[in-house]
């Protein structure tokens, strides 16, 4: 079951992102900063008691000052509509309705999708004298907000939840879920064909072929695998506002649904900024991920060659260097086969669970090795260590003074995690944790909590994982 999309769509300058980063921005994140990475998103995962959702900021939509929607931007409303679950429908409470408000309010009601007009930036009771200009819509009640403020933000999530199919976090299939992504004519519709033995797909030379999200079973060896292909992912400033833009969110809703995603690789040009990107967006999904290096068929076929590509691979998405690098021939399908077993192996890893005896005698090894800095002239030591989730796998790490566990020392703990545990091919997250909450307090006490340093937060690595 997929997770409900909520799309978020108003005129500029109405508050939509400052509203989008507060219903995401409450969350307790665990995702990681890394640098290199795009990190100005229109797109995000949330989860409101328990329940996920996906929310879409759509940008500002303008008009002619006649008050029509240009064709384009008609069509980017039209398609943010066709992929949402619900629309929330933005408006400057502090100004009266103006053409443009009108203009998208009757794409809306036109599209017959369920529609929340939302109110913003009603930060005190002297910006509440256009209400009745909104009641008189006849949209049925305006949800008042501040979304600066986060006044009315937790009526506006009840409402939300009580509209949109609730799928619990946990929720999985016994089938596999592999998404396929990767840059615009990588080669992801013909190796999905390949994999099936047919041509279930449209291939062609021209780069964007696919539009839309694909999902299609096949079988290897009586195992059922879902395989879902999807839109290539184009560089920002090559995504128009139409049909790419949603070709992408599409995108991100498959990495979001899938257990393992296939990275394809342009093998004949290499690993470039876009691919970066893309293992980027994989990674802070915490999803399992395989990189295949595509159209082998066009490049020199020698292991010193593949060597180089996958040190450069290395090098450049050095925050998954635990993932399995695969070089293919989809046209050929020249070991594509061998795909399959590596999934399998990636996601027992990512479902892996590792006992609270094993990771403490695993600790007691590594106190023998390396030892954090002192705080204050004064010992840090890691008390114990347990595992508290899987997919991916997550591990409290307890300390007498967490701020003593710098992130170049996670790193090192989280090496020898892998050393000595495997989880080759998923993200692992580590989370420092105090003794008892009064040293968390005393920790933090003086300069405030601090995300980065781990500090009663998930700790969030510079590096891989």
């Amino acid at each position: 079951m997929k997770k409900p999309l909520i799309a978020i769509t108003g005129r500029p300058n109405v508050g939509k992102s400052t509203l989008f980063n507060r219903l995401v921005g409450e969350q307790p994140a665990i995702v990681e900063d890394v640098a290199g990475i795009t990190r100005d998103r229109n797109y995000a995962s949330a989860s409101w008691e328990n329940h996920p959702v996906i929310l879409v900021d759509t940008g500002g939509i303008v008009s002619e000052p006649t008050g029509d929607i240009p064709s384009e931007v008609r069509k980017q409303a039209l398609l943010a509509v066709e992929e949402a679950d619900l629309v929330l429908f933005v408006v400057n409470g502090q100004e009266p309705l103006t053409y443009t408000d009108r203009d998208i309010l009757e794409v809306l009601r036109k599209s017959g999708k369920k529609t929340f007009l939302v109110v913003n930036k009603l930060d005190g009771p002297r910006h509440e004298e256009n209400l009745p200009e909104f009641l008189a819509l006849g949209t049925g009640e305006p949800v008042m907000i501040s979304a600066l403020h986060g006044r009315g933000i937790s009526e506006l999530k009840e409402l939300i939840l009580g509209c949109v199919p609730k799928v619990p976090e946990d929720e999985g299939e016994d089938v596999p879920k592999v998404a396929v992504v990767g840059k615009p004519n990588a080669g992801k519709s013909t190796l999905v064909n390949g994999l099936l033995g047919k041509d279930r797909l449209i291939v062609s030379k021209e780069a964007g072929t696919t539009r839309d999200s694909i999902d299609t079973v096949c079988r290897y060896h009586g195992r059922p695998y879902l395989l879902i292909d999807t839109a290539g992912l184009r560089k920002k400033s090559r995504i128009d506002v139409s049909v790419e833009y949603f070709s992408m969110i599409r995108t991100i809703r498959s990495i979001d649904r899938s257990d393992v995603v296939l990275i394809l690789v342009d093998a004949s040009t290499g690993f470039t900024e876009q691919d970066q990107k893309i293992t980027g967006m994989v990674h802070d999904a915490g999803k399992s991920a395989i990189i295949l290096l595509n159209k082998w068929d066009l490049t020199e076929k020698s292991d010193a060659h593949l060597r180089k590509l996958t040190s450069e691979i290395r090098n450049s998405a050095w925050f998954m260097a635990h993932i399995p690098i695969l070089s293919v021939s989809a046209l050929t399908r020249q070991r594509i086969t061998r795909v399959f077993p590596v999934i399998d192996q990636v996601l027992a890893e990512h479902r892996k669970r590792i006992s609270t005896a094993a990771l403490n005698s695993f600790v007691e090894r590594i106190k023998h090795e390396a030892s954090p800095p002192l705080v204050g002239g004064r010992g840090v030591r890691i008390l114990y260590m347990t595992q508290v989730r899987i997919a991916p796998p997550g591990f409290a790490v307890f300390s007498n003074r967490p701020k003593g566990l710098t992130p170049a020392y996670m790193r090192f703990v989280e090496r020898r995690l892998r050393e000595e545990f495997g989880f080759e091919g998923t993200p692992v997250r580590l989370f420092i944790k105090p003794r008892n909450r009064q040293e968390g307090s005393a920790e933090s006490g003086n300069k405030g909590t601090s995300k980065k340093s781990g500090r009663s937060a998930p700790h969030r690595l510079k590096g891989r994982g």
